[in-house]
């Protein structure tokens, strides 16, 4: 229940912001020297690989699925992967209803992002520290 719920609301807050910012009167919100938030078009990297949406969507099921199992294994995960499959599937939805994703955050030293990349990442990362101390445990 823990995983679908913290899969529901990354999934939730995610759209609710690119909703904002697509129907923004703001062209542009300056970050100081940083970058600004404005509106990027931007593509899945599957559909820069000419993967078609069917096989997109079974690939994301199938690695949901693992993660799923995985996450049930070790406990310390659900965190996790509930964000790392909000993020992914908030991205996925919306490709799915658009044909692109809407990125907003434009640092000067970063390519545009979003919300979902940003809990694709920390769930990836968390994932991969969970992982290492429960491998850690195992031998220790």
């Amino acid at each position: 229940m823990q995983l679908v719920l913290i899969t529901l609301v990354v999934l939730m807050i995610d759209q609710g912001v690119k909703l904002l910012v697509r129907h923004s009167r703001f062209d542009s919100v300056r970050l100081g020297p940083f970058g600004s938030l404005r509106q990027v078009p931007g593509r899945l990297w599957l559909h820069r690989l000419t993967v078609h949406q069917p096989k997109a969507l079974w690939l994301w099921a199938v690695c949901a699925c693992v993660l799923v199992v995985a996450g049930t294994a070790i406990p310390s995960l659900l965190v996790f992967v509930g964000v790392l499959l909000g993020g992914s599937l908030s991205n996925m939805v919306e490709s799915s209803l658009r044909g692109s994703v809407t990125d907003y955050v434009c640092l000067r030293f970063w390519p545009a992002f979003n919300l979902a990349d940003v809990a694709l990442a920390v769930g990836a990362f968390g994932i991969g520290i969970e992982l290492l101390r429960a491998i850690g445990e195992v031998r220790g």
